[in-house]
């Protein structure tokens, strides 16, 4: 990355609101118009998880029963919560080939959907909002099988001492008949007391754990069964000390030979924060804008019914609100706030049910009049507003923005605009930066489930005791902090701040904010580690996540397509290729070619790296490798990959009387090679690997 690239990176805005908690397993898709897949032979389900930071890793067969060689494509319905960092596929020569991650976006083509026809509902419904797609590159021939492995990360949710990972959705949406095998292995480490751990089902199918484990800081169990029903959701979860609030640190000082993506410090930190249950909920303020445009016929307006009724159904005693649905003109439930008790609640749920979709979409008038319903807000309360649409509005995005910040800043500059786009045909950029420049977050979502998920979300936001926070740290170089700004802190949830650092050691965090219009603060003191811990790579790609986020969020401040756009999105796509994380600018590919083989990121430890000098390195220069710590002797094989583990470079000699060996930098077909570089070195008698950099 360019000097001035990393310069765009490091300007950050807000972090996108994630919410999703679904966990399912992927189909390998035939036919998307007909949700026709092939059949899974079994299903291989691996979770390890540490303080709430999951490891898992899915598995799974697939056998083509048909009589005919099909082109097919899989798909996973991952969290948007998740962030995958690897796939790899066996097809029948038992070889596992590794998929490289490549700068363009996802294919969301199906197969079947090539010539304009719909997904399938059921297929659509089931893949959800933010579902990981691959290519398989060769058609599979009756009668044989592949198999795909899934590797994600993900910061599993938390509300009230409790940690879950539910499989909502469910085959029998996408199938009939049974699974033939299934396997579930579920570990669990806690610096949180660790009080029990469950797995229960969501359909018909009912898991049995064998022997299940549970000590103060560890938990495991195995389910293993055959012939199981296609209705087969489960879900996982384990409960921590209620008790144990207050923060919880993990953290990971990476050798010089791991950190090759930037030139920012060795360590890295997630910080998870909750505070007292007996700390004092602020009052809110809270309006909710509903899109009731044509385009919301069905389910859409359904669900967003649901979700405002459920928001109004768990208000709190001493709050205020209102509700506005909208289409080309503006329908208020009253004219101004009111005060949340029983008569105005059955008022208001009544109004709600009554709503019907029809007409345009007008959001600058709708934006405006939720904004000015806080012109009669009380100094103290929290203040918020929850906008969702799928649709576009004829004014420009710059009116509809410069409008919305200018009457925040006048009505209530505190104000929180949580933004929700709902199916395909809402713009993006606009509501990214309406959250984005109104103190709150946004999310996208592609299908009309969305009722539970702002349901969580608001559950999340329920009872707030510290608004407007800041983060001070006494350690200078604590810093590369995300999200900025904070969103609050609130009961029962917990706050989550990541991080880098240089020098490890006692921290001292002063947490301050408002509640009640008055100064509230909070401190607490953590320990950074200066020690590698392999077990600990999760840390890194975490905060390399946020910051990727933090990066979209930049890019749609600008005009798509703009030098400033292309930048960030340039500086997006090697910072994710590095860090070997999704974003919505790169992909996983399975072409010949864009392949390695048994390449695991596992290996690259400080343990087993060599010195390579000079490093980095300038290109047109060579390279040298000092073999001469490696047991000597034999045939040696050099391999050099790229950040998107392409094998770039490959020697085979006999050991070096030197025992050094240089590369001129060029790859097979002789071009300059650039960027952060893995090399693996074997022998007959040890494995070596590391990074380096050419500049």
């Amino acid at each position: 990355m360019s000097n001035s690239s990393f310069r765009v990176f490091l300007t950050t805005l807000h972090i996108p609101c994630l919410m999703t908690t679904a966990l399912a397993q992927g189909v390998m898709i035939h036919d998307a118009s007909t949700g026709a897949m092939l059949d899974i032979a079994f299903s291989d389900i691996r979770v390890d998880v540490q303080d709430q930071v999951a490891l898992v890793t899915s598995t799974q067969r697939f056998m083509n029963n048909t009589a005919d060689t099909l082109t097919v494509k899989y798909a996973y319905p991952l969290a948007s919560t998740a962030s995958a960092t690897r796939v790899r596929w066996m097809r029948t020569d038992s070889i596992w080939h590794t998929a490289s991650m490549v700068a363009q976006p996802q294919d969301t083509v199906l197969p079947g959907t090539g010539g304009g026809l719909p997904m399938d509902p059921d297929l659509q419904d089931y893949l959800g909002a933010s579902p990981l797609y691959f290519n398989v590159s060769d058609p599979v021939p009756p009668g044989t099988w592949i198999s795909v492995e899934l590797t994600y990360v993900q910061l599993l949710p938390y509300a009230n001492a409790r940690v879950e990972l539910i499989a909502s959705s469910d085959y029998a949406q996408v199938m009939t008949g049974v699974l033939p095998m299934m396997d579930i292995d579920v570990s669990v480490r806690s610096q949180r007391a660790l009080l029990s751990i469950d797995i229960s089902g969501t359909g018909t199918w009912s898991p049995t754990p064998d022997m299940p484990f549970v000590s103060t800081d560890s938990a495991h169990f195995h389910v293993h069964d055959t012939g199981i029903p296609a209705s087969c959701g489960f879900a996982i979860g384990y409960d921590l000390d209620p008790l144990a609030y207050g923060i919880t640190c993990l953290s990971n000082y990476l050798p010089d030979s791991l950190v090759k993506c930037d030139e920012l410090a060795n360590g890295f930190f997630v910080l998870l924060i909750e505070p007292e249950p007996t700390s004092q909920v602020v009052q809110k303020d809270f309006v909710i804008v509903i899109d009731k445009s044509g385009s919301m016929t069905g389910t859409k307006i359904q669900e967003a019914k649901d979700a405002a009724s459920f928001m109004v159904n768990h208000l709190n005693a001493g709050d205020a609100f209102n509700v506005i649905a909208f289409d080309s003109f503006n329908t208020p439930w009253t004219s101004a706030l009111q005060p949340f008790n029983a008569a105005n609640m059955q008022a208001a749920l009544n109004w709600i049910a009554s709503i019907q979709a029809g007409g345009g979409t007008n959001i600058n008038d709708a934006i405006t009049e939720g904004i000015e319903d806080f012109s009669t807000s009380p100094a103290g309360h929290a203040r918020s507003i929850v906008f969702l649409t799928d649709g576009q509005d004829q004014s420009s995005n710059e009116v509809i923005l410069s409008n919305a910040h200018a009457l925040r800043m006048s009505i209530a500059p505190d104000l929180q605009l949580f933004t929700f786009g709902i199916g395909e045909g809402f713009n993006e950029q606009l509501l990214n930066q309406l959250a984005v420049q109104n103190n709150g977050v946004s999310q996208f979502l592609e299908t009309a489930n969305f009722s539970q998920v702002m349901s969580d979300f608001y559950t999340q936001i329920q009872n707030p005791v510290l608004l407007s926070p800041t983060a001070s740290f006494d350690h200078p170089d604590v810093q590369h902090l995300y999200p900025d700004p904070l969103l609050g802190l609130f009961v029962g949830q917990q706050m989550v701040i990541v991080g880098r650092y240089a020098v490890p050691g006692l921290v001292n965090l002063h947490l301050s904010g408002f509640a009640s219009g008055s100064p509230v603060s909070f401190d607490f003191q953590f320990d950074l580690t200066g020690t590698y811990d392999p077990a600990r790579l999760f840390i890194p790609k975490i905060w390399a996540q946020k910051a990727v986020d933090a990066l979209v969020n930049e890019y749609y401040g600008f005009e798509e397509g703009s030098a400033s756009a292309e930048a960030i999105h340039d500086s997006i796509v090697s910072f994710s290729m590095c860090n070997s994380i999704g974003s919505p600018f790169t992909s996983f590919s399975g072409d010949p070619g864009g392949w390695t083989v048994g390449l695991e990121e596992e290996v690259d430890t400080q343990a087993s790296a060599i010195p390579v000098f000079p490093e980095p390195s300038l290109a047109g220069s060579p390279v040298t490798f000092d073999l001469s710590g490696m047991r000597g002797g034999g045939t040696i094989v050099i391999q050099l990959f790229d950040a998107t583990r392409r094998l770039v470079h490959e020697e085979r000699l006999v050991w070096p009387t030197s025992g050094r060996w240089t590369w001129n930098g060029l790859d097979a077909n002789g071009r300059e090679v650039k960027g952060s570089l893995l090399y693996r070195i074997t022998n007959d008698h040890e494995v070596r690997s590391g990074r380096f950099t050419r500049l």
